[in-house]
């Protein structure tokens, strides 16, 4: 993921730093993020609103950002939600304390405020935290607000649930109606307290909310964690609708990737991700689908996979590829031969012909390519069969290797023009002229000695 640039009145320039990770915690979401320094700066963003970052050496041990990376959910870099927060909310300007006071004050209401400000405990001395959060119960209360009011005290309460002020003004009588109203968990608080009931409501209510307030990143966070815990086909396409609206295809096949750890046998997504990675070619991501997370293709899967296997590429992770070969291969065993010979290659590429034999011990020997690789290994240790063995590898498409073995019978046979022919033509498909020409003259020179 590229780095974030952090924008401040005091610094001409821009400060990068590259996020680690995000927690999203009730309506807040902290960001960790580190500069070129290994400095760490703790982004705040309120319902996907950007507030401010601060730098930081230390947090205080139960103030809101350790609460938040405890009990949050966490999301850990490169995320498509880290990604969606930044890009929604450029440029990200960092404010001073003061400035971020009137920006709070200007685009929140009072309640919120007081919320916001508790996340700010590590960075800014409680006692200051504490004078403003009290100065918004004051301005409610002079307006004859009460039950606005008593939604402060319980931030403060929250806040500082030791300090005599909490304590005094928490049994005030003027409050206690409201008191037995939270604890009946009332359904006139839905509309006067719309955090309290945010924080209560289900999932399902929840997501509603969030949508309504456009709040559409928290909401995918919370249909994945519904998902995860109680999945069902309508639930999860309703997830898949709004991950179409909202991401691109790659953020997409992330979260799907994320969804699928904690869901290897849910159907739909299984069959969700094996098209994607077919349709972008991602061999090494379908043999993990299936071989680390235990998911099981059905026949018309394998089958399908069988198929598009003739033109796909196996250079990339060819070694993870090993045990996704071997159920295509019992399942489609008419198909093997040539998918082999191709798994084969691009094993070469990076392996020794030892290792090969082994990642080959599962499949059956009677396929050509196997029994072939089989007598190469048989001999890789034998100078009298570097002719032979260099002709194999040629007949593999591995030109190098074929060049080592057929250097090797020169040095052995210097009087032998066959060796000489060999690297002439090797040469030549190498597209290196100059060398195919000088093994071609040297073949026709010890000819003529001969």
């Amino acid at each position: 993921m590229k780095s974030i640039q952090l924008i401040s009145n005091k610094q001409k320039n821009p400060e990068c730093v590259q996020p680690e990770r995000v927690t999203f915690f009730k309506q807040g979401q902290v960001m960790e993020a580190i500069n070129e320094h290994n400095e760490m700066y703790y982004l705040f963003f309120y319902k996907q609103q950007f507030l401010t970052a601060v730098k930081t050496k230390s947090l205080k041990r139960y103030s809101y950002i350790a609460q938040a990376f405890s009990e949050g959910a966490i999301y850990e870099a490169p995320h498509p939600f880290i990604e969606a927060l930044v890009t929604e909310n450029q440029p990200l300007q960092k404010l001073s304390y003061p400035q971020l006071i009137k920006k709070i004050d200007h685009n929140h209401t009072k309640q919120e405020q007081a919320h916001i400000l508790t996340f700010f405990e590590s960075f800014i001395p409680k006692k200051q935290l504490f004078k403003e959060i009290k100065s918004l119960f004051y301005q409610y209360r002079r307006e004859g607000k009460m039950f606005a009011a008593y939604t402060i005290v319980r931030e403060l309460r929250d806040f500082a649930p030791k300090n005599s002020f909490v304590k005094q003004v928490g049994n005030d009588l003027s409050f206690s109606k409201f008191h037995t109203m939270y604890e009946e968990e009332s359904q006139k608080l839905t509309d006067r307290d719309p955090l309290f009931a945010e924080e209560n409501a289900s999932n399902h209510l929840k997501i509603s909310i969030l949508e309504n307030e456009n709040r559409w990143i928290e909401a995918v966070s919370i249909h994945m964690k519904e998902i995860s815990v109680h999945p069902t086909n309508e639930g999860y396409q309703t997830f898949i609708n709004v991950v179409n609206h909202h991401f691109d295809e790659n953020s997409h096949t992330c979260l799907l990737e994320e969804l699928s750890r904690s869901l290897p046998s849910f159907d739909r997504l299984t069959e969700d991700l094996f098209q994607k990675y077919m349709h972008t070619r991602q061999l090494h991501k379908l043999s993990k689908l299936v071989t680390d997370q235990g998911v099981e293709l059905d026949t018309s899967q394998l089958q399908a996979l069988s198929t598009n296997l003739q033109t796909f590429d196996f250079t990339e992770h060819p070694e993870s590829m090993n045990a996704l070969m071997e159920r295509i291969v019992a399942a489609h065993p008419e198909n093997a031969e040539p998918l082999l010979e191709k798994y084969v290659k691009a094993l070469m590429e990076t392996l020794e012909l030892e290792d090969i034999s082994k990642r080959l011990a599962g499949f059956p020997r009677h396929f050509s390519i196997i029994e072939k690789v089989d007598r190469m290994n048989g001999i890789r240790d034998d100078l009298d069969q570097m002719q032979q063995l260099g002709e194999w590898y040629y007949e593999l498409e591995q030109l190098d290797k074929a060049l080592e073995c057929f250097q090797l019978e020169m040095e052995m046979k210097p009087s032998d023009p066959k060796p000489l022919r060999w690297l002439a033509q090797v040469y030549q498909d190498k597209k290196m002229v100059h060398e195919s020409k000088a093994y071609q003259q040297l073949c026709i020179d010890v000819q003529k000695w001969a």
